[in-house]
């Protein structure tokens, strides 16, 4: 079973005060000490959540929050923020404050990760676990976000199909605005690293002109 993979974005001075340990003990995680880092060490395969601990970083976090909520689209965003409460501001999912305990924090992201149907989509030589948000694909898995798993889904469903973007952003993402699609476009390019051989040359997922 493929194991969620978690980016924690921290101060490099965290160390004891560090999550990694904890959460190291069900999924796999990835660090990154900066918004810009953490954008560069997932940029082959998304991360099932995001944890931003500003708590580490002696600082609220608000701007590498918004870094990664712009850089990293539709993933979950947990974000450990120092207070307090009445002057917080926060474009996270989630917002965690002093004092929790590790185990909070892992029920919030179990939370995020939770989908309960656990059926099987097939398509070719490519499948997709619903429940567990897993694509498997020349006899390797890749764990999706929420947003990439949906958008599998229909290309999935749709096969030798020409889906126009309105499409694929009513049915992903819930709108019609096409003004800026960059986000379907980051989702595309995840995708193709995970079934293509050559994802710069794809056979399987193809953009019209």
């Amino acid at each position: 079973m493929s194991a969620a993979r978690i980016l924690l974005v921290e101060s490099k001075r965290a160390k004891r005060t560090s999550f990694a340990d904890d959460l190291r003990k069900r999924y796999e995680v990835i660090l990154a000490f900066s918004g810009k880092q953490a954008l560069e060490v997932v940029k082959d395969a998304p991360p099932s959540v995001i944890v931003l601990d500003a708590l580490s970083m002696r600082s609220p976090g608000g701007r590498i929050c918004q870094t990664l909520r712009k850089g990293l689209p539709g993933i979950p965003l947990i974000h450990l923020h120092p207070g307090p409460k009445s002057k917080a501001a926060s474009v996270a999912d989630v917002v965690l404050y002093m004092p929790f305990t590790s185990r909070k924090l892992v029920n919030n992201i179990e939370r995020l990760l939770d989908v309960p149907d656990d059926s099987v989509i097939v398509c070719g030589p490519f499948s997709v676990h619903r429940g567990r948000r897993v694509l498997i694909a020349n006899g390797q898995e890749s764990q999706l976000t929420p947003k990439l798993a949906q958008l599998v889904e229909v290309f999935m469903r749709n096969p030798g199909q020409t889906l126009d973007r309105r499409f694929l952003m009513e049915r992903v993402w819930n709108t019609d605005y096409l003004g800026d699609t960059r986000t379907l476009d980051v989702h595309i390019r995840w995708i193709r690293r995970a079934i293509e051989a050559n994802p710069r040359t794809p056979r399987n997922l193809n953009t019209l002109p």
